[in-house]
């Protein structure tokens, strides 16, 4: 019950934040971006799917700035953080899950062409993030009430994030901008 009244402050400050937020929203595909922020949850199996849409984007002179989150208390061992890879965990979060690493504030003010989001199933510090994002155009994979993306490929559960980066291929680099 206490975690269900927690959840219901924070989407309720979330949704009083969004509605002051101004910021230049525009359409971008993989021609036209020169910068990427990728949020995703940390899982050791998913890092080299995370790691070949990075080079994927560096092929096309796209930077990557990459944000991760674990929900476990302390930040896992095999996480290995670089210039452009950050890692936040349960332990940044205030009493309603509203994250408050200085990373995370670094990444929502960044001004990125594209903002993909991997998580699924939604998680709060991940919507929040999502939500306040400086960037121009917002990536998903699940929609949800007040879902703040432009963007939104609908993937099956059970595939993983290889088909997902394979749509968003697809559909990034087919869709055109007048």
């Amino acid at each position: 019950m206490f975690g269900r009244i927690k959840r219901n402050i924070g989407h309720r400050i979330l949704k009083k934040q969004r509605k002051h937020q101004q910021c230049k929203r525009q359409f971008h595909n993989f021609n036209t971006a020169k910068s990427v922020g990728i949020l995703y949850l940390y899982d050791p199996t998913t890092e080299n799917d995370i790691q070949m849409l990075v080079r994927f984007l560096a092929e096309r002179n796209i930077k990557a700035q990459l944000l991760a989150y674990s929900p476990e208390s302390k930040p896992p061992q095999s996480f290995i953080t670089t210039v452009n890879k950050r890692l936040f965990h349960k332990e940044q979060l205030n009493w309603f899950g509203k994250p408050v690493a200085g990373e995370v504030d670094n990444f929502i003010q960044s001004p990125f062409d594209i903002l993909i989001d991997f998580s699924y199933p939604p998680c709060y510090p991940m919507q929040y993030i999502a939500t306040l994002s400086h960037a121009q155009m917002r990536v998903g994979k699940i929609a949800y009430p007040d879902n703040p993306y432009e963007f939104i490929l609908t993937i099956p559960e059970q595939d993983n994030n290889k088909f997902f980066i394979e749509q968003l291929k697809h559909y990034l680099l087919s869709i055109q901008i007048k």
